[in-house]
Parts: C-alpha cells; structure tokens; sequence
C-alpha cells in the first residue's frame, strides 16, 4: 500500500516554516489522539447526500454499537439514517436533527437539548455546526450520552413521587397531609371575613391544631426519605467507571512523545509534512477540534497539557493548577475542578464546575501511560433537589404559625397580608412536588429575582420575632438574578430561623459586591458548634449525602443546610461554607455567588 504523506500546510490552512513544524506535530496528534479516544462520539455530515463523511470517538457508545455488529443484518454505518438505526433512536428524532441541520447558518451552532431515548435505554444529546464556504455543506456534531444525568432524573422522580404518595395517606383521621394543608389555607378567605372575637379564636385554634398535626407528620416524612433514600448519592455518577484507553493513534510509551513525532516527520517537496499516521483521519481531527462548540483538552503525559481549541487553544501547562487557572475556572469552583482533573488519570468521571460566567458539564477519562483527556459543555441541566423542595414546604408551616396568636378581629388585620403571601406560595409549592412527581422537572422556569427580594424575606421575619435581625445590603437591593423562583428566599430565611432555634438573640445579615461577587453573610451570637458538629456538618455538605444525626433540635430534620447548600451551588459558581462565629461564638454561613456578566 502507497505510503500516506500530507503537508502540515495542506492540515492547517497556511505555510508552516521548519522551525514550527515540531510545535506544529505535536499539537496535531494531540488532536487525533483526543478525537479517536473520546467519550462522546464526534462525526461530520454531508447535508446533500446524507452520508457520513467522517466519525470517530465514541468510547461511551461502544457497547451499542457491539450490539448493532452482532445482528447479522447489520451494516457498515455510512449514513446518519443508519447511525440512527443503529443507536435505535426514532425515525422523529432523526428527521428532527435534520430540520435543526438546515437552520443552520454557516457557523452556526445548535444544541438538540430533547433528550433522545435509543438502544439499551441510553438517552443523547446533540451538538451541531455547520462548517464554514466553501464546506458549509458540512455540520459536524457531537453526540453525548447523558444517561447518567437522566438516571439522577429518576432518581429525583421516584423520591417525589414516594414524598407525593405518602402525603396523601391519612393523619389520625384528618385526611392525608396535602389535603389538610389546602383546607387550612382555604379557610383563610372565611377567616378574613369573620368579625366576632369568639368565632375567630375558635377557628384559629382549630387550625393551629391541624398546623401542629401537619408539622409533625412533614418532619415525619422528610425524616423517612432521608433513612430510605439516604444511601443513595444524588448527583450524576459515571455508568462505566472502568472505561479504558482504546486508541490505536500511539502503540508507543506516550512518554516517548518526541520519538513518536520524529517517526512522523518527514519532508514533502521540501515542506514540512506527515506520515506514517491516517493522514485523512489527522486532517479531520484538526478540522473538528477546530469548529468545536465543546472545550477540549488532553494531557498525554504528566507534566504536559495541552488545551486543543477556545482563546488558549495550542498552549502547554505543565500543572493542573495552571492550566485551571488559565482556562477561568471560577473562584468558588477552583477546588472541585483542580481535584476533578488530577483524578483523571486513574478513573472516569463526570463533573459540573463553572468557567467564565457559565456552569459547565465535564467528561473525562483516563489516557494511556498516566495522561487523561476531558471535554467541557456547556450545562442545561439544573439540578431538582426534592429534599430542598419539600423541606421549603415544610418550613412555610412555620409561617402559619401566627395562627397561635391570633385571638381577634385586629389579629387578623396585622396578620392578613402575610398569611395571604404564605397561602400563595404552599399552593406553589405543591403543584411544584406534584410536578416533579409526574415528570421529573419543576413546574417553573427560571426568574429574574432581585437580591433586595431575597432580603426582605428577612427583613419581614424580623419584624415578627423577639430578636435583632438587621440586614445591611449596600448597593445590591436591585441586583438580579436568574434562579427557581422562592428558592433564595427560603434559603435565607431557613438560615436565619435556624440561628434562632439554636438560642441567637441576634442575626446579622450583610450582602455585598467584592470582586464580581455577592456575598452574603448570616452570623448569629448562638450556641454555636462543637469541633466535632463542624466537622460533621462539612463532610455533609462536601459529600452530598445526609446525615440524620445532624439536627441538633427537636423537631428538626437535618436537612436544612443541605438544602440551602444545594440551592446556592445551582448559582453560576455558587459557594456555600459555614464557620464559627467570631472569637469561637456563635456560627457564619458564608454564600458567595457569581455576579450576572
């Protein structure tokens, strides 16, 4: 067979002189090696005929496509109608790629994100490109598997729907706690009505009755969930953690790469050029990882790391923490993504941090002789904590507490607007968990809220409690952001009552701008923590697995923190940490959060 040779200038585009060929090489298998080893499966495809041009990667799709070699019937796949067929994704999903495919301008990028059930239950999602005039007949795209994201989905269904169930079963008799909660918030409307003194303490002492059944019987159930689903961890988990290196691009120690590049080498009419490699295979590398959408990234021996495209695409790093750093890897998000890298090399994995004002996916695996590789996408999923969601229902029950006091005709005047904003958002929340229940996602989008909203939550709890509440919030009152609407609200208050409970006779609340960041700080002059309930709360919110021992309250859950925890870190390299107060008294929660671009 006639040896493959090609001109660097015939990959790049443009002349190479000599003294950059060697630069010019090694950054080009590192390209080949990258596409050829990836998790996600890489191709191109001309939209005239249909046929695939080119594909490679497809680590994460191996076993589907064994499967698909097994059938006697089946063919080379050489037609993205058969790539289709093969990964048994519907005859709708493919005609609707192919509509995306011919919005496209030249440049242009879409990002399928209707998850696509095929082969095996895996589910996909597709990003496309179209090539540039004169090959804008081409769009490249990246087919991800994301079943480990959908099988946390069902995770999160399955515990909905068991928190959604039991809260129809009866309470001694009064109905299941749902039901009793809408008749209590429905009677708000005949108690605003009553004038009588007599007629109002008799309907309010009925109703504190019930709110006191239903406190007890939500604990009740939040504590079940933790004990039922609590060995579980919640957060995407790699299905094929022992996924090896596969490419046959290096079948020398890649900690010979000078040698392997010298082997490649060579002179074409005096130009520096290739061979010895799958020259068209080098060629479409180069050309993908150019147009890519997704970050790429390989570091075939320790000591050496190579970001392939972006505005540091073609430079080397020798460490991990240099190579984060150069990337903007956000402040909040350093630790996890520098711990995620170094463990490449050992193990698959996936991982959720935030790069230059956008949270980011992160698929990585091991390469050969000690190197690994990862691509980096931009997240569309936000992450649905129904722990978070039914402890903020539980803890609106706090807000129907007021019903204890109120004893007449001018009682319920004071109290009528809050109890109105409570009644609003229980109904919220319920046809949120009913949601979830059903579908796995939440019944809203996001919203724009303000931080002055957040903060009056607390403004508004220190107006209705025998304690020193004040919130200072220089210049940040009109501040917006995009979140799950109610959310930072519960959160703040959450921690604010927490503090109460644990015997602060005063809370501070202070919300600033430092640095492209709010910060928000929650100090109280409590009890505070033991050492060893520091300890325990940390590695709690470290590993994202609750505690039940963690409640250091009667009546409490353990659950608070975490679900606070887990609402900041949705924020754009959101952070969340808890210390001792100054001098050893009390406790700070410290909430640090990404300021809008």
């Amino acid at each position: 067979m006639k040896k493959q040779i090609i001109k660097l200038k015939d990959v790049l585009g443009r002349a190479v002189s000599k003294d950059e060929a060697e630069d010019v090489v090694d950054y080009l298998l590192a390209c080949l090696t990258h596409v050829t080893n990836a998790r996600p499966l890489f191709g191109i495809v001309n939209t005239q005929t249909g046929e695939l041009d080119w594909m490679a990667g497809g680590a994460d799709f191996k076993s589907l496509f064994q499967a698909h070699q097994n059938n006697p019937a089946a063919t080379d796949v050489t037609r993205l109608a058969q790539l289709f067929e093969c990964l048994e994704l519907s005859a709708s999903d493919l005609t609707g790629m192919q509509n995306h495919m011919d919005t496209l301008i030249p440049r242009g990028v879409a990002h399928i994100q209707q998850h696509m059930t095929g082969r095996q239950g895996h589910s996909f999602r597709i990003v496309l490109r179209r090539r540039s005039v004169p090959n804008d007949h081409q769009v490249q795209f990246s087919f991800l598997d994301i079943t480990p994201f959908e099988v946390t989905l069902k995770r999160t269904q399955e515990m909905a729907k068991g928190l959604w169930a039991e809260m129809g079963k009866s309470i001694k008799g009064s109905g299941g706690a749902k039901n009793v909660l809408i008749n209590i918030i429905n009677k708000f409307d005949t108690l605003f009505r009553l004038t009588g003194d007599e007629e109002i303490r008799a309907m309010t002492e009925d109703m504190s009755h019930c709110v006191t059944l239903l406190n007890e019987r939500m604990v009740g159930l939040l504590l079940d969930i933790e004990k039922r689903y609590g060995s579980q961890h919640w957060q995407p988990e790699d299905l094929d953690p022992a996924l090896a290196p596969s490419i046959s691009v290096h079948r020398t120690s890649l900690q010979d790469w000078n040698e392997q590049r010298s082997r490649v080498m060579t002179l074409k009419d005096g130009e520096p050029a290739v061979s010895g490699v799958d020259v068209d295979g080098l060629k479409q590398a180069y050309a993908f990882v150019q147009h890519a959408q997704s970050l790429f990234v390989i570091s075939p021996t320790p000591g050496t790391i190579y970001v392939l495209n972006g505005p540091m695409g073609g430079q080397k790093f020798a460490t991990v923490e240099d190579f984060v750093a150069a990337i903007h890897v956000e402040e909040n998000s350093i630790s996890t993504a520098t711990d995620f890298f170094k463990s490449l090399d050992q193990k698959t994995a996936l991982s959720l941090f935030a790069i230059a004002d956008q949270n980011v996916e992160v698929w990585g695996r091991p390469g050969l002789y000690k190197g690994w590789q990862a691509m980096m996408a931009s997240s569309f999923e936000r992450t649905v904590d129904v722990r978070g969601v039914f402890h903020g229902l539980k803890n609106l029950l706090l807000h129907l507490q007021v019903l204890y006091v109120v004893k007449t005709r001018a009682d319920v005047d004071e109290v009528k607007s809050a109890l109105s904003e409570s009644a609003d958002k229980i109904r919220k929340r319920l046809a949120d968990l009913e949601t979830i229940a059903l579908t796995g996602h939440r019944e809203h989008d996001t919203v724009k809220e303000s931080v002055g909203q957040w903060l009056n939550t607390v403004r508004r709890l220190g107006e209705g409690v025998d304690a020193d509440i004040p919130v200072n919030s220089p210049d940040v009152d009109q501040i917006l952001f995009l979140t799950s609407p109610g959310e930072m609200e519960d959160t703040l208050e959450e921690l604010v009552r927490n503090a109460l409970q644990h015997g602060a006779s005063q809370v501070n609340v202070k919300a600033s701008q430092q640095d492209g960041y709010l910060k928000i700080s929650v100090l109280d002059n409590g009890r505070g923590m033991t050492e060893e309930k520091l300890k325990q709360v940390l590695k709690v919110l470290k590993s994202k697995r609750y505690d039940e021992t963690l409640s250091t309250r009667k009546g409490g859950t353990g659950n608070g923190l975490l679900a606070a925890s887990n609402v900041i870190l949705n924020f754009v390299d959101g952070a969340f940490e808890i210390k001792h107060g100054a001098h050893g008294h009390g406790t700070e929660v410290l909430i640090s959060i990404k300021l809008p671009a």
